[in-house]
């Protein structure tokens, strides 16, 4: 009882606190987006524990160093198992500390869960989509389409509890074809943001690798698959199989070195993701990655 109180009083604070004005850091005139990407941040439902010490410092760090990014994507296992109570203290690191305001959450497998040793997928559904709501993302279902300075993001879902083979319904699937195919015929680039590699997407790894490569192979600017899970940095982060297709592996925002994520910045031709500690603030040598179009 004490805890959902706390929980509760902590989310009032933070909606407030989401309503005081910030001024946003104008960045460079050519730089059509600049987008902060972020994976895996399983945030505790203890607000007193390391990992979430951990987070407050990172989240800190994205809020001084990033000001003028239009938008955060948080892909996937924002929370650590789904509850109430981590939901609530993630909001809270993001009205406080972190002064990006446009958020796309992304549910992962951890988040699918609520429980891990008693999975009750219908309840974390709700608390993700109250988490969307919170965040100013209006959806009925836990994918979503949104357009941020005319860049479409295409934030995927799992719809059921992901205890080791995801699953998107063949409804998000084709919704993910019709959305994707709309973007690359208006000549945008596109960010498809799924928690898992195609590696570990298990039956839907097919389907959605058809689908993505049909799209490469008209498109006239990057589609920039943007994906987690894996946690680390290395030889998966980035490939390139057509000139048109991007993968990047994310690592954890938890793990790794110094709260690492990726800066994503658009500007006429070119896509530059570049690695970055947010507990260093700094780049990460060796991971910043130019695709020309």
């Amino acid at each position: 009882m004490t805890a959902k109180l706390f929980a509760t009083l902590t989310l009032i604070i933070s909606l407030l606190f989401q309503n005081i004005a910030v001024l946003p850091a104008r960045h460079p005139q050519d730089v059509r987006l600049k987008a902060v990407l972020l994976a895996d941040i399983h945030t505790d439902g203890n607000p007193i524990r390391d990992r979430n010490d951990l987070l407050r410092e990172g989240f800190a760090s994205v809020g001084r160093t990033q000001r003028d990014a239009d938008t955060l994507v948080m892909c996937g296992d924002i929370t650590n198992c789904g509850e109430w109570t981590e939901y609530v203290n993630l909001l809270a690191y993001l009205n406080v500390y972190c002064r990006i305001r446009d958020r796309m959450p992304e549910m992962g497998n951890h988040d699918s869960w609520n429980h891990d040793d008693d999975p009750d997928y219908a309840k974390a559904e709700r608390y993700f989509k109250a988490f969307c709501r919170w965040n100013g993302v209006k959806t009925d279902k836990v994918y979503y389409q949104k357009t941020v300075n005319g860049v479409p993001f295409l934030v995927m879902g799992v719809e059921a509890a992901d205890l080791g083979d995801p699953y998107h319904s063949a409804e998000q699937m084709d919704w993910l074809e019709a959305e994707l195919n709309a973007a690359v015929a208006a000549g945008q680039p596109v960010f498809v943001i799924c928690h898992k590699p195609l590696a570990a997407m298990g039956a839907d790894a097919a389907r959605m690798e058809q689908i993505l490569t049909a799209a490469a192979e008209n498109a006239a600017a990057p589609i920039v698959y943007v994906s987690g899970h894996w946690h680390a940095l290395g030889g998966n982060t980035f490939s390139r199989p057509l000139d048109k297709l991007v993968y990047l592996n994310l690592p954890s925002f938890l793990d790794n070195d110094g709260a690492p994520g990726f800066i994503a910045e658009l500007t006429e031709h070119t896509l530059t993701l570049t690695g970055y500690s947010f507990l260093r603030e700094e780049p990460l040598e060796g991971f910043e990655y130019h695709v020309a179009f």
